[in-house]
C-alpha cells in the first residue's frame, strides 16, 4: 500500500459519508467533523458545480457576487443575526473577533486546552492572557479575582465543544461567574458546536441558554454545514468593528464554489428538523451502547465520543478496520484537548444507520 503522509491514517476515495470508500473498500466511517455528512450530499456539491460555472473558482478582487449575498442570508437567518461575517477558514474565525473586540476588554481568561485556532487568536489579540484549568469554574473564578483590577473587564475564551474528546465547556457557570463583572464577555469558538448543539442547531450558547449581547461565537461552515469557511454571527455594531481591524479588506474571500455549497449545506439544515432529531437518537444509541461495555459516557448531546481503556487501543483500532469500521487513533496528548493517554475518537453522524452502530458495538464488544 502506498505510504500515507505523516499524520494522515486512511486515504479517503470518495465523498465523506456515513457509508464511503477509503483505502480501496466500502468502509463504515465514523471519524471527521462532517456531522451532517452533507459535504457529499447532491444538492450541496450541484450548488457548487453551477456556481464555479457561473462565476469561476473566486473573484480575483472584493466585488459583490451574488453567492456570497446569499450566504450571508442564510448565516443570518439561521443565526438570527443582523449580520454574518465571512473568513476565509474556521481557524481565522476567533482571531477576527478577539482582534475586532479588542478595546472593549482588559484581560482574557482562555481555557488551557483551547483549539491552537484559539490559542494563536490570544496572542495575536495583543491582550494580557490568563490560562485556567480545563472546564473548571472554580479556578475561572479564582483567576479572575487574583490578576483583575479595580474596573478591569474580563473576556472568557474557550472552545465550545472540545474538538478531540466531545467535552462541552460548562458556559451557563462561565455566564453566572461573569455577572459579577460589569461588560464582561464570554467568547467561544464553536466550530464543533454549531449544527449541533441547541434545539436550531445554532450551537453551545443556545444549548445554555446563555446567547446575549456580551456572548459572542465564532465557527465555521466546514463542518455540520457541508462547506468551507469561517462565520461569525455579528450585530451591525460588531460587524463595523470588524472591519475597522482590516482583517476583512485585507484577506481574499471563501472561494466561490465552497460559498454556494456552505449555503445549500445551512439551507437543507434549516428545511429539514429531522436531520437534528435524527443526530439527537444516533448520540443516545451511541452512548447507550458504549455504556453496555462499561465505558464512561457523559451525558451530553455531543456527537464526538472518546474511548479509553486498558488495552492496546492500536490494535483495537486495527480490527475495527478489519472489519471496515473506520475510527481515529488518538496518541497520548496527540491534539489540543488530547488527554495524557491513547485514545480512540469516534464520531457519529445523523445519517448512520442503526445498524452501522449497532455493529460498531459489536466489534468493539469483542476486542475491549
Amino acid at each position: 500500500m502506498e505510504e500515507l503522509p505523516e499524520g494522515l491514517q486512511f486515504r479517503m476515495e470518495s465523498p465523506v459519508g456515513p457509508r464511503m470508500r477509503i483505502d480501496g473498500r466500502e468502509v463504515s466511517y465514523f471519524s471527521g467533523t462532517s456531522y451532517h455528512t452533507l459535504h457529499g450530499h447532491p444538492v450541496v456539491i450541484d450548488a457548487a458545480i453551477k456556481a464555479l460555472q457561473a462565476f469561476g473558482l473566486g473573484s480575483g478582487t472584493h466585488a459583490a457576487i451574488s453567492v456570497y449575498e446569499e450566504a450571508e442570508a442564510a448565516v443570518c437567518a439561521h443565526f438570527r443575526c443582523e449580520k454574518a461575517i465571512s473568513v476565509a477558514s474556521g481557524y481565522l474565525s476567533m482571531m477576527t473577533l478577539l482582534s475586532a473586540l479588542r478595546d472593549d476588554y482588559d484581560i482574557i481568561f482562555a481555557d488551557e486546552r483551547c483549539h491552537f485556532s484559539v490559542k494563536d487568536a490570544l496572542i495575536c489579540s495583543q491582550k494580557p492572557v490568563v490560562l485556567f484549568r480545563h472546564r473548571d469554574p472554580g479556578d475561572l473564578s479564582d483567576q479572575m479575582a487574583r490578576h483583575l483590577g479595580e474596573g478591569q473587564v474580563p473576556h472568557v475564551v474557550t472552545d465550545g465543544v472540545f474538538s478531540s474528546t466531545g467535552a462541552l465547556a460548562p458556559l451557563d457557570r462561565y455566564a453566572h461567574l461573569l455577572k459579577s463583572y460589569s461588560y464582561g464577555m464570554l467568547c467561544v469558538d464553536d466550530s464543533h458546536g454549531v449544527g449541533v448543539l441547541g434545539a436550531t442547531g445554532r450551537g453551545t450558547l443556545e444549548h445554555f441558554g446563555v446567547e446575549g449581547e456580551n456572548a459572542h461565537s465564532a465557527g465555521t461552515l466546514s463542518k455540520a454545514f457541508g462547506g468551507f469557511g469561517g462565520i461569525i454571527p455579528a450585530s451591525k455594531v460588531l460587524a463595523k468593528k470588524i472591519a475597522a481591524t482590516g482583517a476583512i479588506a485585507g484577506a481574499s474571500f471563501v472561494p466561490i464554489p465552497a460559498a454556494a455549497g456552505a449555503a445549500a449545506g445551512l439551507r437543507l439544515f434549516m428545511k429539514d428538523q429531522t436531520i437534528l432529531q435524527a443526530l439527537r437518537g444516533n448520540v443516545e444509541q451511541m452512548r447507550k451502547g458504549f455504556r453496555s461495555l462499561g465505558l464512561s459516557v457523559p451525558e451530553t448531546p455531543v456527537p464526538i465520543f472518546t474511548i479509553q481503556a486498558d488495552v492496546d487501543l492500536r490494535r483495537v483500532n486495527k480490527a475495527l478496520r478489519d472489519a471496515n469500521i473506520i475510527v481515529k487513533y488518538m496518541k497520548a496528548g496527540g491534539y489540543a484537548d488530547a488527554p495524557p493517554v491513547e485514545t480512540l475518537r469516534v464520531a457519529v453522524f445523523s445519517s448512520h444507520s442503526h445498524g452501522q452502530i449497532d455493529e460498531l458495538v459489536s466489534v468493539l464488544r469483542k476486542h475491549l
